[in-house]
């Protein structure tokens, strides 16, 4: 085996990366052709589209009565839905007076189950809960 000279070998990767140094930068020049064309092309495109379908911007008029329209609905959702609570209230309210003065077992009944069924329900969730631990 022949010893290399160290010179040469250094001349010799100098030389070869000086060559990629060029390479790279004739590639780069290349794509910059192509960025600038690419670029055109696309202002070429959104002018097109600008001049067959003009932008339309409404007149501040026209905002101020959506949101007024939306404010007159919301305002009539909530009032309905208040009268929907309402009428459900009264309507549980005079059962339940009702059923106190019909048949006073029958509403405690009701009574001491509305307080124990969600304690059951409570205590069988958690001991499920542990269980699945």
């Amino acid at each position: 085996m022949e010893s290399e000279d160290p010179k040469k070998r250094e001349d010799g990767n100098k030389n070869q990366d000086d060559d990629q140094r060029y390479k790279c930068s004739d590639v780069y020049r290349g794509l910059e052709g192509t960025d600038e064309m690419t670029e055109q092309q696309l202002q070429e495109g959104l002018q097109r589209l600008e001049e067959l379908f003009p932008a339309f911007t409404p007149s501040p008029s026209w905002f101020d009565q959506q949101i007024v329209e939306t404010q007159n609905k919301q305002r009539s959702k909530l009032w309905r839905d208040l009268l929907l609570l309402w009428i459900a209230a009264l309507l549980l309210l005079s059962l339940l007076y009702a059923m106190m003065n019909a048949q006073p077992v029958v509403f405690i009944t009701f009574q001491v189950l509305a307080v124990v069924a969600p304690l059951v329900w409570l205590l069988v969730r958690k001991q499920e809960e542990h269980h699945y631990e």
